[in-house]
């Protein structure tokens, strides 16, 4: 099992006792804390869907429609329209009822398109052609508390890592706070986040012996953030950080970091 496959499966199944998710959660601090997360916002999401009927609500539903029939009745009629009211009354009442009963499925339907949405942009087998820009940003958006991460990592324990990727940096421009190996767009890379004198920034750093993401604009932005990517000729390097920061400037600084190992 690797990470994307460990993320798709708590993703579609927070609460699952598979042994192979928990001892594959248990090498990693950050995987048990995506499990945790999982389980709170499925948690979060079941009471949200747990709608009550009101009480009396049948009956205000009655009523309004009586008064609605009486103040619609254009033409008298000498057959009692007594019978159409109450049937419309009670086809209310039972269409009303059945909003509540089923008003989970939209809501339901809507966090499996979510998840299907969140499955496409970290799938391995996504077309080539999806942009690395917005790979990035929604990459970025599914790890948001990366970004709030404090406790610094040494640069030797990054080079520790990025050495099974065959490279090293010789410095940082801040202090990392989250280190991983991520899948980006079916390529193994290394992914940091470091804090700024612009707050915490985002990186990727993508060997692209096998794929490199050459094509498209170098630059991209959202309306939260901004990216930029540096082609280098072992690895691309992508960086995230807030709108209005210089992020082409530090994304040459890291790679002219980057030192490699053979």
């Amino acid at each position: 099992m690797d990470d994307l496959e460990f993320r798709r499966r708590v993703i579609a199944q927070p609460n699952s006792e598979d042994q192979d998710i928990l001892d594959f959660a248990g090498q990693d601090p950050e995987r048990q804390e995506l499990i945790d997360q999982m389980q709170e916002f499925d948690n979060a999401l079941n009471q949200a869907l747990d709608i009550p009927v009101p009480e009396g609500l049948a009956e205000r539903i009655l009523a309004n429609t009586e008064l609605y029939a009486d103040e619609h009745t254009s033409e008298p009629s000498t057959v009692s329209n007594e019978p159409v009211a109450d049937k419309a009354a009670q086809s209310n009442v039972i269409e009303a009822s059945s909003r509540f009963k089923l008003g989970k499925l939209p809501l339901a339907m809507a966090a499996s398109l979510l998840v299907a949405v969140g499955a496409f942009f970290f799938s391995s087998e996504q077309n080539v052609n999806y942009g690395a820009g917005e790979h990035a940003l929604a990459h970025v958006y599914h790890e948001l508390g990366s970004l709030e991460k404090t406790n610094e990592i040494s640069l030797e324990r990054v080079n520790e890592q990025f050495a099974k990727l065959g490279g090293e940096l010789e410095e940082l421009p801040g202090k990392v706070t989250y280190l991983m190996f991520c899948d980006f767009k079916g390529q193994r890379g290394l992914h940091l986040v470091f804090e700024s004198e612009h707050g915490p920034m985002t990186v990727f750093i993508v060997p692209s012996e096998k794929q490199s993401f050459g094509h498209g604009e170098s630059d991209f932005h959202d309306e939260r953030f901004a990216g930029h990517i540096e082609r280098g000729p072992g690895a691309d390097t992508i960086l995230v950080a807030s709108l209005g920061s210089p992020v082409d400037r530090y994304t040459g600084r890291i790679n002219d970091a980057i030192r490699w190992l053979h």
